[in-house]
């Protein structure tokens, strides 16, 4: 093989056009070369897949370095049987990359229901003054369940906003009856505290 010497590093070419499997078998054995090389190869490449998915070029840019970040973890456990390097890194950019847009539309929605919340409040009768106190309860509320933990929060969303019993939260999540009751109880307690505390409502 005609080898000839990078004038930076002084490495053979051959060596530095290593292929994809070779690559990420560096990348198992945490070589961080590796990841740089691959990066290079289809950064492009799964940028343009999460631009077209998330419409929003900086969560674009989120989800490709979350994509390489998820192959520099799993790269001990990439099988050739589950595709080639590239469509595997296809597959889990796509599917970061549908996480986020998800995410997007149901904290797009939350804010609608909350926005809703506050205009279930006002009766036409009310004065302005009350008004805004209504519009106020339903912006805290969402405030509220932004600072819930994630599995807390899930619960309330399907129990409040898609009106799911809690046996059918339980199947769903597939999460034991208990640990969505538990869950539910330690929900209404903080989002109680936090609302106490804002001054929305009395203790």
């Amino acid at each position: 093989m005609n080898q000839q010497a990078d004038p930076a590093t002084g490495v053979g070419q051959d060596v530095l056009r290593r292929s994809d499997d070779e690559l990420l078998g560096a990348m198992a054995q945490r070589e961080q070369q590796a990841l740089a090389e691959l990066y290079d190869r289809y950064a492009t490449v799964l940028y343009t897949l999460a631009l077209k998915i998330v419409g929003n070029a900086s969560t674009a840019q989120d989800v490709v370095q979350e994509a390489f970040l998820t192959a520099w973890r799993k790269a001990a456990l990439y099988s050739q049987k589950r595709g080639n390097v590239r469509t595997w890194l296809i597959v889990l950019c796509r599917n970061l990359a549908i996480d986020h847009y998800r995410a997007k539309m149901r904290l797009a929605s939350r804010r609608v229901e909350m926005e809703s919340v506050g205009e279930i409040l006002i009766e036409h009768d009310q004065s302005p003054a009350e008004a805004a106190v209504a519009r106020e309860d339903g912006r805290l509320l969402q405030q509220a369940l932004e600072q819930l933990p994630r599995e807390q929060r899930d619960v309330i969303e399907l129990a409040y906003f898609r009106g799911l019993s809690q046996s059918e939260i339980a199947e769903e999540t597939n999460t034991p009856l208990g640990t969505v009751k538990t869950r539910t109880r330690q929900a209404m307690m903080k989002l109680r505290g936090y609302l106490v505390q804002a001054g929305s409502i009395a203790y």
